[in-house]
């Protein structure tokens, strides 16, 4: 699984190995899988198992956990082996909490640059997720919805900001819980709605309110969730 690459040098054939270690690439590949749901909250992770499928030795699997247990992603319980972390109710107030500042303070950040490319994409995804209410696809309006917050991430423009908003998303398997928020046709239309709110501000450039309805968005997805009965 070690990925190299090869040039010629002074008639002299040079091999090296990628900057990204094995340890690295695995944690990247299980951190994927965790977010985008493919490991489900609590379920236990098998070294064995994850050796075999990544083709890697058990070590780099064991430090890759190890680092994903940093983030908050998985707990490694003595004597019982390693879990997907499965946020508590508690947990879950206080990350939506945390997310609501951060993703507010992003959209401020892209209503005050107002960078035309990334709200002409803004406005596509929009589209995209009316095009989703229209045909039922709740899958397609997940991953609008994906796309939008990243776009406005992106605009904000502000790699510390980048960093510990998707430290902190990586702790919650969120595309799992937008699919269960979004199964309320009512909370759906909102949700639209709301997405349309944050695009107006940003478009105006009033960064007060680009945030203040980010928040509002993000509270009520949150309050959604608790509805659901999830944790």
């Amino acid at each position: 699984m070690v990925h190299v690459t090869s040039y010629v040098k002074g008639g002299i054939s040079i091999v090296g190995i990628l900057t990204t270690s094995i340890t690295a690439q695995v944690s990247n590949a299980i951190r994927d899988a965790i977010v985008n749901g493919e490991y489900e909250p609590g379920q236990k992770l098998s070294e064995i198992t994850l050796s075999e499928y990544y083709q890697v030795s058990r070590t780099p699997i064991r430090e890759a956990l190890k680092q994903l247990e940093r983030e908050g992603l998985v707990e490694i319980i003595p004597r019982v082996g390693t879990c997907v972390a499965k946020p508590t109710e508690k947990e879950l107030k206080e990350l939506f909490r945390v997310k609501e500042v951060l993703e507010g303070l992003a959209a401020g950040l892209l209503a005050e640059n107002r960078n035309r490319d990334i709200i002409n994409h803004l406005q596509s995804t929009i589209n995209g997720m009316e095009k989703a209410i229209q045909e039922s696809n709740n899958k397609l309006y997940v991953h609008a919805n994906t796309t939008f917050h990243q776009a406005i991430l992106t605009g904000a423009d502000n790699s510390k900001l980048s960093y510990l908003l998707n430290l902190l998303l990586n702790q919650i398997p969120y595309n799992r819980y937008v699919y269960l928020t979004i199964e309320n046709p009512k909370r759906l239309e909102n949700s639209l709605n709301e997405h349309k709110a944050i695009l107006s501000a940003i478009e105006k450039g009033n960064r007060e309110q680009a945030e203040r309805a980010m928040r509002d968005h993000v509270k009520a997805s949150g309050l959604q969730l608790e509805n659901t009965g999830v944790s």
